[in-house]
């Protein structure tokens, strides 16, 4: 896979600095209201003992269902350092956005295929394809040496939402024309629109880790162009999930989480330049919320919020998209 190395991909950049008029109003954090946890860790043994320990979790709603794809994993080590082990997705569904039930048939997707603990699937981004079917793509770890793993960026692709059919490597972490390569690439959000693929992605062990990179193409497999992604000229820190939400028709809202400064931005982003983001419109800092992926849901008029708590949970927050009022808080 040949990528064109570029600053600015071809094109001009031309920064956003204020919400589109597109009558979508980004919330305040005083907007946000919890509805408290909508689903906890599984119990010893099970897949997902743990939701901790990577960037998979990515969402999305499709002909009325929500679709929720979380991070688990069942083991934990403390030997050559601490983490966890057998990390894989899964899914969670809901009719309303706010009550889910796990998947029976959770994993959905792994990635070991050389039986090492430490292998795994670590992040995701999620985005729906010209006809209909979800493209999943992940961070897909593989064993160098009993204690060391690299990763790429692989793409699982499904016509339900549940059977998801590899479809192999997109972003290799030794191509040396992608920015940020050398030892890992963690996708964290994709969009497809118009023809256009683009996946945001975070480089680890190299000189650009913790920032934010990003390559696009006219095919989910033809990612050809890369870059990193600036704002006013500045490389843009990011450690955690991501999600969009689109405002117009060349204007998306880009939510990313840097846990390592315990925050939340939001920023804007012009399909025509999806490597120049805008200076933050909002910025959320809930003490409870360690990640966080956003839906708007246009039908019902609500923002959704789902996080993941420092008490190895998930819960979501509503805000209201207009006027209309907010279903009472009940007990998920």
């Amino acid at each position: 896979m040949q990528h064109e190395e570029s600053q600015t991909l071809g094109i001009t950049p031309t920064p956003i600095t204020q919400t589109p008029e597109s009558n979508i109003r980004i919330p305040a954090q005083s907007d946000w209201v919890d509805y408290g946890v909508i689903f906890g860790a599984g119990v010893e043994g099970e897949w997902d003992r743990y939701l901790w320990g990577g960037f998979a979790f990515s969402l999305l709603k499709r002909d009325g269902i929500y679709y929720l794809y979380y991070q688990g994993s069942s083991d934990y080590r403390t030997e050559f350092d601490e983490t966890v082990l057998w990390r894989a997705i899964g899914v969670a569904t809901s009719e309303d956005g706010i009550h889910f039930t796990k998947y029976k048939g959770n994993p959905i997707l792994t990635w070991s295929p050389n039986q090492n603990g430490e292998e795994g699937t670590v992040s995701s981004g999620i985005t729906i394809g010209v006809q209909g079917d979800i493209f999943l793509f992940y961070g897909a770890n593989t064993q160098e040496s009993p204690i060391t793993v690299s990763a790429d960026v692989r793409v699982a692709a499904s016509l339900d939402g549940f059977n998801f059919t590899d479809l192999g490597v997109v972003l290799n972490h030794m191509d040396k024309s992608v920015w940020g390569s050398g030892d890992e690439l963690f996708s964290v959000d994709a969009i497809y629109d118009s023809g256009q693929w683009i996946v945001y992605y975070i480089p680890n062990g190299t000189s650009q880790s913790g920032l934010l990179g990003v390559v696009f193409g006219n095919q989910h497999n033809a990612l050809n162009q890369s870059s990193p992604v600036t704002s006013g000229g500045n490389p843009v820190s990011v450690w955690g999930t991501a999600a969009h939400v689109k405002l117009d028709q060349d204007t998306y809202a880009l939510m990313l989480n840097n846990v390592r400064e315990q925050r939340t931005e939001v920023r804007l982003l012009s399909l025509q330049t999806p490597n120049v983001l805008s200076e933050p419109v909002a910025v959320y800092d809930f003490d409870e919320v360690q990640q966080a992926v956003f839906l708007l849901d246009e039908e019902d008029q609500t923002w959704f919020m789902y996080y993941r708590t420092f008490a190895n949970s998930y819960g979501v927050k509503l805000a209201s998209a207009s006027d209309k009022p907010l279903p009472a808080p009940s007990t998920p």
